[in-house]
């Protein structure tokens, strides 16, 4: 894959296509992170995608206990999404395949453009710290802590399912 975060762009111009739908129930609304459904046509089809198909990948020291998921980032990489401004992008291998994608925001604006994006797509934010939206294919959240910084996440569900099964028998023998 030559350009990651294109694809990532193109994903929220998808989002911003599905402006028109219903709003989401109340109770849904009250919850801090607002689970909403992602149309089953909506997948990333670079999720799964062997790292080997990656290029310019620059492996990225991660502070914390080890982890099976290595994270690479690129030098090559568009750093506006949306024309906002991010700063950085982590790309997260499982096995040796990409199971998800990690977009950092620093500062209100493009933080609070991001969410818009994101909300024109399936309404507004629950609250100003985070949403996420799913379907079997896909899995997108936005949180922000403190104000003023934001994560993106796009990952795979069946990938990341398999990692934190793999990571039960360890946090039980603690």
């Amino acid at each position: 894959m030559k350009h990651g975060l294109t694809y990532l762009l193109l994903l929220l111009c998808t989002f911003a296509a599905e402006a028109g739908r219903p709003p989401v129930a109340t109770e849904q609304r009250a919850s801090q992170f607002r689970i909403a459904k992602l149309p089953a046509a909506l997948h990333a089809t670079w999720l799964g995608m062997p790292r080997q198909q990656f290029r310019n990948l620059v492996p990225e020291q991660r502070l914390g206990a080890p982890s099976s998921i290595s994270y690479f980032s690129r030098s090559d990489e568009s750093l506006t999404l949306g024309g906002y401004r991010i700063t950085g992008v982590s790309y997260g291998f499982y096995k040796d395949q990409l199971c998800c994608i990690e977009v950092r925001v620093l500062g209100e604006a493009n933080c609070r453009g991001i969410q818009n994006l994101l909300a024109k797509a399936y309404g507004p934010a629950a609250t100003a710290t985070g949403q996420y939206w799913q379907n079997p294919q896909l899995r997108l959240q936005y949180s922000e802590m403190p104000k003023g910084y934001a994560t993106l996440l796009l990952a795979s569900p069946s990938l990341l399912a398999q990692f934190q099964a793999e990571q039960q028998p360890r946090n039980q023998a603690v």
